[in-house]
């Protein structure tokens, strides 16, 4: 398959429980040995079909069509609801219950990866580009920005405040403005695309570089 191969046993991993062997019958061991041959030839004859199969098609189609009628069942939820509502939360556990067995290939699985990676490269060429215009253009302490600004990456109105209160730098903050907004626009825009909101696209980033870091 170009897309899987194969799926994941929750169970991998776990021994299964002892068992105990039925007693022997001497009689039966002589005759039991002439078969080996023949039946050991036939199983590696099955494993080696088994492995050339590869994943059941049919299998595989109601997979994916499960996982793709709760994707859109997902997407609805989110839309009505939004992200944080318990139901678009009970929507979104059921899909990944559905996608978590599914074993991709290597090419789809770094597909995937890229597109997280790739989103983070964006996020973060807005966030510096929203820090210099705030610490470099307009003056503001880093600290202060550091401080103020997480939280607020898609919130236009955060510079409102900044532009009206008491800080030296207030009256610059004011005059980049349009610039700060239109940056966090692209960030929204980004949210958009992804699904994600910030927070999340970074929280996913980490946990996969803790991944790859075990």
């Amino acid at each position: 398959s170009d897309v899987l191969s194969g799926y994941i046993d929750p169970d991998d991993g776990i021994a299964p429980p002892a068992e105990v062997p039925p007693p022997v019958d001497p009689k039966a061991v002589k005759a039991e040995g002439a078969d080996d041959d023949e039946e050991e030839s036939a199983d590696s004859s099955d494993e080696e079909d088994e492995v050339e199969s590869g994943p059941d098609p049919v299998i595989a189609q109601q997979r994916f069509g499960a996982v793709s009628d709760q994707m859109e069942i997902t997407r609805k939820a989110l839309k009505k609801f939004g992200r944080d509502d318990k139901h678009a939360i009970a929507e979104l556990v059921a899909l990944a219950e559905l996608f978590m067995p599914i074993k991709l290939v290597p090419k789809q699985f770094e597909g995937l990866v890229e597109r997280v990676r790739g989103a983070l490269e964006r996020l973060r060429a807005q966030e510096r580009a929203i820090m210099q215009l705030c610490v470099r253009d307009a003056r503001m302490p880093r600290a202060d920005f550091l401080r103020q600004f997480p939280g607020h990456e898609v919130d236009e109105s955060w510079t409102d405040g900044l532009a009206k209160g008491k800080g030296k730098y207030a009256e610059a903050i004011g005059r980049l403005q349009p610039d700060i907004q239109r940056c966090q626009q692209k960030l929204s825009a980004l949210e958009e695309e992804t699904g994600l909101k910030i927070a999340e696209i970074k929280d996913i980033n980490r946990r996969m570089s803790i991944g790859e870091a075990k």
